[in-house]
């Protein structure tokens, strides 16, 4: 019969005392084997631990990027929304330059430009810092160059409105700017206007923008109207039937002021017209430039 072997296993506390047991060495073989597998357990737990921690950190890692790429998305969207919203500004004030100037304005693409998520984030950032950059500064300048010809142009287009550029009335022209035979005294004599000769009655149309700055009967002019235009420029209007205006009354070009008479030193129904320039009279000729329109 095979004898078994025991092991002698001794307890000492602190007062001196002492316990021991008596233990197979097939229970100490089983007890060491416990050990050693609780230790691998450890192991693989402490493994999966580690390894579930350093998925954290990446998760965490993750989750700072998403945020930086976030936040550059909506920085991108912020500024793509302002540059949107300049360009479409630029287009309405092109449109009325366009509408003032009788011509069909230019479309100005202004669709929506892709998020930022199409880009890569060193790429994105360097398009948020450089191209947006730039893109914001030449908006400024475009936005102070139209400014600048949009003031210009308004400013040319009032001259230009308050310029006399028609003939006033339908007609034919039976004396000019120069010396001519008066038909009263048969002599020489400076003509200082055109003379239309006209039916009696016949429209007469403001030939530019301005102000009715006097309006009454004047000797040998008979019923006459003054039209200040600014800029030191007048036109006078002789010989009316009657008038279709007040004093002081704005007008704008073709504008009807009044009718063809035979009032004053008149012969027949025509209408005396004057341009004057800083109260000296011109020809009158010169701020035609289509003398078959007239309004």
């Amino acid at each position: 019969m095979k004898k078994t072997k025991y092991h002698i296993v001794v307890f000492s506390d602190n007062d001196g005392g002492h316990r021991q047991y008596r233990v197979t060495a097939r229970s100490m073989k089983l007890v060491a084997g416990l050990v050693g597998t609780s230790l691998v357990v450890l192991a693989g737990l402490a493994l999966v631990v580690f390894k579930n921690f350093s998925h954290k950190e990446e998760y965490l890692l993750l989750l700072q990027e998403n945020t930086r790429l976030s936040e550059a998305n909506d920085r991108y969207l912020t500024a793509t929304i302002e540059i949107e919203k300049k360009l479409k500004h630029f287009q309405e004030r092109t449109t009325k330059l366009a509408q003032l100037v009788d011509v069909e304005p230019t479309d100005m693409a202004t669709g929506g430009i892709g998020g930022a998520n199409m880009f890569a984030e060193e790429e994105l950032n360097q398009y948020l810092r450089y191209d947006l950059g730039l893109l914001r500064r030449r908006t400024m300048d475009l936005e102070r160059e139209l400014a600048d010809v949009e003031a210009d142009f308004i400013s040319k287009t009032d001259e230009l409105n308050s310029t006399p550029s028609i003939l006033p009335a339908r007609g034919w022209l039976s004396s000019g700017f120069s010396y001519r035979i008066d038909p009263y005294t048969k002599k020489r004599a400076w003509h200082n206007g055109l003379d239309v000769s006209c039916p009696l009655g016949t429209p007469v149309y403001a030939p530019a923008d301005g102000k009715i700055a006097y309006k009454g009967y004047q000797g040998g002019y008979g019923n006459m109207l003054v039209i200040s235009h600014g800029r030191g420029l007048e036109t006078k209007y002789a010989h009316l039937d009657r008038f279709n205006v007040s004093k002081g009354q704005m007008v704008k070009r073709g504008d009807l002021i009044g009718f063809v008479g035979n009032t004053g030193r008149s012969t027949a129904p025509h209408l005396h017209y004057e341009v004057h320039r800083d109260g000296k009279a011109v020809n009158p000729r010169k701020f035609i430039y289509d003398e078959a329109r007239t309004f």
